[in-house]
């Protein structure tokens, strides 16, 4: 679709729900347009959507907070009503729901706020400040019941808001700062480049809130989608240098990009170095060699990269549980 406004003028739109504290992506749908083939095909699309990516969360006492584009009447007071859901968002002035008189604001001061009650729902009517032409801003809550203002002078639902209202654009700003994708005239493509973006940014933010609370320290975003890379990489570009015909160029950048080397017989042995050095356990004494890799069996400190008590079959002691590097004969 075509929007103008957007830095992307053409795409395909999604609509998301995310959760506001940790701007976990929960549920996506593709944008089809109005379809009166639906059995619901007569309500807004706001409603529909709205009333679709909330399902899995319907009569859970969760607030969800919407554009202009989603909120209406009915909307919200159906999800109090039948699925346990506040909303919280901005409405548009042309719904018929809103009366006149909150909409003049030609004798209002700047900062003020007019509210509207029902039983149920509160509309606020606020004039920001820092407006030209006395232009309000009109939110519609099913969460507030009383016309409270918070620090800032502003209705508490008016900061409630600004404070919920971000998850979705977080997201497809991280989308849009580390993308994975490419120019394409393909629209399935479009559509799995967004699954991947979308696997890459909640992995990560499941990483982040784990690491957090055992102690440690997660790795930044783009340390972390470099790090999924390389994993996903290597067992390929292991499997590959097996490959008889592959130049030795090419073999040695696989070999320092997977910590490989070629031994004799062919065989390929996979190491990881550490960040200390000890002497090596095979080599003679004179030799005074020093090497950063141990064995995975024997717990022995080799500078071959390939220990013999693997290769015969012997165990000589058990692996102690602080190695950090390893060795792997394939």
């Amino acid at each position: 679709m075509y929007i103008p406004s957007k830095p992307a003028k053409y795409r395909l739109k999604m609509v998301m729900i995310c959760d506001n504290q940790s701007k976990y992506m929960l549920t996506e749908v593709p944008y089809l347009g109005r379809d009166q083939s639906r059995p619901d095909g007569g309500i807004p699309l706001g409603y529909y959507y709205t009333k679709l990516l909330t399902e899995p969360y319907h009569n859970s006492n969760r607030n969800v907070t919407t554009d202009n584009w989603f909120t209406s009447v009915p909307l919200v007071q159906d999800l109090l009503d039948n699925c346990g859901m506040t909303l919280v968002g901005t409405i548009r002035s042309n719904k018929k729901e809103v009366p006149p008189e909150i909409k003049d604001t030609s004798s209002r001061e700047l900062g003020s706020s007019a509210f509207l009650f029902t039983d149920a729902l509160t509309l606020v009517s606020y004039v920001p400040t820092a407006a030209k032409k006395k232009n309000n801003v009109l939110l519609l809550s099913s969460m507030h019941s009383s016309p409270s203002l918070g620090q800032t002078g502003k209705p508490e639902i008016i900061e409630f808001y600004n404070k919920t209202k971000g998850g979705v654009d977080a997201f497809d700003q991280m989308s849009a700062i580390y993308s994975c994708g490419r120019s394409t005239n393909r629209w399935p493509m479009c559509i799995f480049y967004g699954m991947v973006n979308t696997a890459a940014i909640n992995s990560w933010i499941i990483h982040s809130d784990n690491i957090s609370a055992s102690g440690g320290k997660p790795l930044n975003r783009r340390k972390f989608m470099q790090e999924v890379a390389k994993a996903f990489k290597k067992p390929w570009a292991v499997q590959r240098l097996n490959t008889p015909t592959l130049s030795i160029s090419l073999k040695r950048v696989i070999s320092d990009f997977c910590n490989v080397v070629r031994e004799r017989g062919n065989k390929v042995v996979l190491a990881e170095s550490r960040s200390t050095v000890a002497y090596c356990k095979r080599c003679p004494l004179k030799k005074h060699r020093k090497t950063r890799f141990r064995c995975i069996r024997c717990d022995a400190s080799v500078t071959a990269m390939l220990c013999v008590s693997i290769v015969r079959g012997n165990d000589v002691r058990k692996r102690k549980q602080n190695i950090k590097s390893y060795i792997i004969v394939i």
